[in-house]
This record gives structure tokens, C-alpha cells and sequence, in this order.
């Protein structure tokens, strides 16, 4: 297995359990040390949407943190209003370390830098590599979160649930096969003269939502505050953040706290 580096990995807040963004912020700076630049920017009124420029974005808060204390009460006050995915942001709170940004907050997503991740298992499918490597480690019960946007409209295509074993099998079957009656799955990587399955099972569920479709996601957090992520950038890695700098525990996809991006798990607490 061969680790990658130095990527970065951005995650949807609808696909977080309780949009707890600020959780995601503390993980990665728990990873370096003090102090981190912070700025809180708007976008101007009459700014050209296409342009990526941040130049001219209103300021409205610069501030050089140098302890846990202030970077905490500063997350605990402040508001960012959460957005659809790849809706315009209006805000964007930036936290960098030497001049290298490190965490990026906007109205629809977090972006975490520095990731290592391993590629998982090609022995099943994308679904059961992700559950086979996520699920031995972690503490129930677990959160999961499955967003098929990919094929659905925006109407009622995320569904969360919660698993209280390993048999994540079961609990698709009981909440998501009904999405194979939903007219949309007729769309996407199909021929346009698919029909719609006579059964309703999890592999015709998951040959309809495969996770290498934009916009197909699964997200889960354990009852410790791990958090995993499998999504279509790099569908075959799963990653693993823990808050200390121990030993790694796991032989796939692990990586410490200041590494983040591509298909994570990302652990708040040891």
C-alpha cells in the first residue's frame, strides 16, 4: 500500500451529523503549535461570482491566536451560515501556520491540508472496502450519513441513520432501498434505457449509487468523535486522524492529526 501526502480534502457541512465544523477546525490544529493567523472574510456585494480572487473580500477580522483558550472562545462566537453544496459562499474563515493554510471554513464546506491516506482493499465493493476498514476501529454507535445526490434531486437525498454493530448491511436495506423506487435513477452513468429493478436489493443499491459518482458521499462519525469520509475524488482511500501523536493503531490508511484530504476518517479523541 502506498501512503500520499500533502493533499487537501473538503468536506460538505449538510453531510456532517450536527454541522459541527468547529470540531473539524480544533482537530486540525490540535495537530501544530501555537500561534495561527486567522482571518474571517466576506465577500463584497458586487463581486464577480467566477472569480476566485480573495484580494478585495472585506476583512472583518484578523486576528494572530497564540493559545487554545482564545482560538476557542473565538470558534464558540462566531456564526457561519451553512449553504447547499457548491452554493456561493459568503464567508470564509482561513487559519494558517507559517503562511500555509492549513483549515478553510466557507458557507458549504470545510477544507482540511496535509492528508495521508492509503488506497483500501480492491476485494469488494466500494461501499463494503469503506465499512470493512471504518468499522473494526470504531466505538458505537456510529453515525452514518449517505448523500446520493449524484442520482437524486437535492429533495430529500441525504438520509442519516445509525448503526449499533458492524451489520451496516441491514441498516441500508431497512432505510435506503426505498431510493431505488425514485424516478431520478434512471439518470447518471446508466443507459438511458435502464429500467428499474423488479427487486429492491443492496447490490442493485449500490451499482445505482456508485460512490464514484460527484455528489455521492458517505460520512460517519463513531461515538468517540472519529469521523470517516468516502467520496467520488478517490473512491478506493479512507484515512484516519487521531487527536495525540501515538503509534498508529491500524495498518490501512492512517495518518496523524496535521494530515487531511481524500477519503478520511478523521478521530477527535483518542
Amino acid at each position: 500500500m502506498e501512503f500520499q501526502s500533502g493533499e487537501w480534502i473538503d468536506i460538505y457541512r449538510e453531510l456532517l451529523p450536527h454541522d459541527d465544523w468547529q470540531e473539524l477546525v480544533r482537530i486540525q490544529v490540535t495537530q501544530d503549535n501555537y500561534p495561527f493567523e486567522v482571518k474571517l472574510l466576506e465577500r463584497p456585494v458586487k463581486q464577480n461570482r467566477n472569480t476566485y480572487d480573495l484580494s478585495d473580500w472585506t476583512v472583518l477580522s484578523h486576528i494572530i491566536m497564540t493559545e487554545t483558550s482564545q482560538l476557542k472562545t473565538f470558534l464558540n462566537q462566531l456564526e457561519i451560515e451553512q449553504i447547499g453544496m457548491s452554493a456561493e459562499s459568503k464567508t470564509i474563515l482561513s487559519i494558517r501556520k507559517h503562511g500555509q493554510e492549513i483549515v478553510c471554513v466557507t458557507n458549504d464546506s470545510v477544507s482540511m491540508y496535509g492528508v495521508v491516506y492509503e488506497e483500501l482493499s480492491e476485494s469488494g465493493t466500494e461501499y463494503e472496502n469503506f465499512f470493512d476498514a471504518v468499522l473494526p476501529y470504531a466505538t458505537f454507535p456510529v453515525e452514518v450519513v449517505f448523500c446520493g445526490r449524484g442520482v437524486l434531486n437535492d429533495e430529500d437525498s441525504i438520509h442519516a441513520m445509525t448503526l449499533t454493530d458492524t451489520n451496516w448491511q441491514a441498516v441500508f436495506e431497512d432505510r435506503l432501498l426505498h431510493l431505488l423506487n425514485r424516478k431520478e435513477i434512471t439518470s447518471g452513468f446508466l443507459p438511458t434505457n435502464y429500467s428499474k429493478p423488479s427487486r429492491r436489493t443492496l447490490e442493485n443499491f449500490m451499482t445505482e449509487f456508485m460512490l464514484c459518482m460527484p455528489y455521492n458521499f458517505i460520512v460517519t462519525r463513531d461515538a468517540n468523535g472519529r469521523f470517516g469520509m468516502l467520496d467520488h475524488f478517490c473512491t478506493k482511500t479512507v484515512c484516519q486522524i487521531k487527536c495525540n501523536t501515538s503509534c498508529v493503531k491500524t495498518s490501512y490508511a492512517v495518518f496523524q492529526l496535521r494530515h487531511f484530504r481524500g477519503l478520511p476518517l478523521i478521530q477527535a479523541s483518542a
